[in-house]
């Protein structure tokens, strides 16, 4: 029985834990005795993780909150200092205001005295509002300023009032009045605004020393938030450090010992047995390995039967593949498949049937290889093949084999057609169309350029496989396919010239005519030899 495996860097005793972590091994024990699934007791040891970040966020929160009154407080005693400047300003306008106008006599600087008065009750009332209990005592400073600004409005009643006679004396009068209206601003009213100054500096300074110490509470606080979430962040890192070991040990080492097992019943060791403590999904694995264990030897036998037949399946499926192959190299792809999937019924004997057969033979090929290079010259009539080719395959015809820079192909076997001779022409057509654009990417001169001649015969030839047991090939013979060779080999460059049968058969296709007779070996009379001129209809 397996109960632990010694890995590098783990104890050597059984238990499968790192070196300096074996104090932590009743831990490891009592949470693997746990009868809980894995899934709970990863959860709860997410729990108790997240209650701890759940504490740090709200005790955070509580701190946050202190911080923003704190911020809020800085900003309204910011407010009452510029409060506060904004009417020391207004009580300094107002002296500087009436000594202008005693001066110049400008009646305008009076009305600024006013607006400057309007402005200081103002924010003087918001001040006020502004202060709270915490502040010095409410009542009897602003009562204070309060009565100060009652006396020097009054002063400033006093002064305005002799300013306005002196305007309405006559000129010779006008001096001494002003003088007499200077001296009240300079005796009573100017001291009056010093008082109001004085008050106002009081009132700044009383709400510097309390932003002093609002920034000092701030501070506090954020020192106190970032120490709970300092202790917060180790303790919850600890403690998941802790539980994450414990609980990944928990799982580890049961799951060490079924791997150590598995690898040993693999090698054929089928008697072998594992012990776990997990009372979990875990514990259950071993059990079931256990019973799996004992039913693998005849499994085992069952599994060697059944990989000679599979293997007796391979060699078939690859005799099916290789005719695969070998029906690919003369049919288009898709029909090949076709028959490979059975959808159409096919038959390779040899056997008589109407087909149509083509060749095609490139004129000019012996003069342009004197002059080109072996290379270019190869790569010329691949070019020429892999564009015939495609379109061999895209008209259904079954391509029989290359003869030189010949190609033969037939049309109606192994897939019957009755347009087979139709579809040979169009073929031819579309051939000879091809090898014009091919002509023209050629950098030959126009007097080496490769042309070809193309035969086409329909009529009964023998079609199927023939050949010797040594060497087979699917291919036709017979009286038309020598019709469609001579025909191919007489024909001149460009030209198509086919059998009257095949003409027969393509009826209002394309336009043919006739251009001479042919004696064949084997018939008694000549054959009709038309030529192919193009395609009149679509078919």
């Amino acid at each position: 029985m397996v109960v632990g495996t010694a890995q590098l860097g783990t104890r050597g005793d059984g238990s499968g834990l790192p070196r300096f972590t074996g104090i932590l091994r009743p831990l490891v024990d009592g949470i693997a005795g746990i009868k809980a699934s894995v899934h709970t007791k990863l959860l709860a040891g997410f729990l108790t993780g997240a209650l701890l970040l759940l504490g740090m966020g709200v005790l955070s929160l509580v701190v946050i909150e202190r911080m923003s009154q704190r911020v809020s407080e800085l900003n309204r005693l910011e407010t009452k200092v510029d409060l506060a400047r904004q009417m020391e300003y207004d009580v300094t306008g107002q002296s500087h205001y009436r000594a202008m106008a005693l001066l110049t006599k400008d009646s305008t600087n009076n009305d600024k005295i006013a607006n400057a008065k309007q402005q200081f009750a103002a924010n003087l009332d918001s001040i006020e509002k502004l202060s709270s209990p915490g502040d010095r005592p409410r009542s009897a400073f602003f009562a204070k300023v309060r009565d100060h600004n009652a006396q020097f409005a009054v002063s400033n009643d006093k002064v305005l009032a002799l300013y306005q006679q002196a305007l309405a004396a006559p000129p010779d009068q006008q001096p001494a009045l002003l003088q007499k209206a200077l001296d009240v601003h300079l005796k009573e009213e100017h001291p009056i605004s010093h008082l109001l100054e004085m008050d106002m500096h009081e009132l700044e300074a009383a709400s510097l020393k309390q932003m002093t110490d609002a920034r000092a509470a701030f501070a506090a606080d954020k020192t106190t938030l970032e120490i709970t979430v300092g202790i917060f962040s180790i303790a919850s890192l600890g403690l998941a450090m802790l539980l994450g070991f414990c609980i990944s040990w928990a799982i580890i080492r049961p799951v060490r010992t079924v791997d150590t097992a598995l690898a040993q019943i693999a090698g054929g060791d089928f008697d072998r047995k594992v012990r776990v403590r997990n009372q979990d999904e875990l514990g259950a694995l071993a059990r079931n390995l256990n019973a799996t264990s004992g039913q693998l030897s005849t499994l085992y036998t069952e599994l060697k039967l059944l990989n000679d037949k599979l293997q007796q399946k391979v060699e078939e499926q690859i005799e099916q593949l290789k005719r695969a192959s070998d029906l690919k190299r003369y049919l288009s792809p898709q029909l090949a498949e076709s028959i490979l999937s059975g959808t159409l019924d096919v038959n390779v004997n040899s056997r008589r049937k109407n087909l149509t057969v083509f060749f095609s033979d490139i004129r000019g090929f012996t003069p342009m290889s004197e002059h080109i290079e072996p290379e270019e010259l190869t790569d010329f009539l691949n070019q020429y093949l892999s564009a015939m080719t495609e379109i061999v395959f895209k008209h259904g015809g079954t391509l029989d084999k290359y003869i030189g820079d010949a190609i033969m192909v037939f049309f109606g076997d192994p897939i019957t057609y009755d347009d087979h001779a139709q579809r040979a022409v169009l073929m031819a057509l579309e051939m000879r169309v091809k090898l014009s654009e091919l002509q023209s990417s050629w950098w030959v001169d126009q007097g080496e350029r490769l042309t070809v001649g193309m035969g086409i015969s329909t009529g009964y030839v023998t079609v199927g496989n023939i050949g010797s047991p040594a060497r087979m090939e699917y291919t036709v013979v017979g009286n038309h396919v020598n019709l469609a060779s001579r025909l191919s080999n007489r024909a001149l460059a460009g030209q198509i010239l086919v059998s009257e049968r095949t003409v027969v058969h393509c009826g209002k296709l394309v336009e043919a005519a006739e251009v001479d007779e042919m004696e064949l070996e084997g018939v008694s009379r000549p054959i009709k030899i038309y030529e192919i001129s193009e395609k009149v209809q679509t078919r």
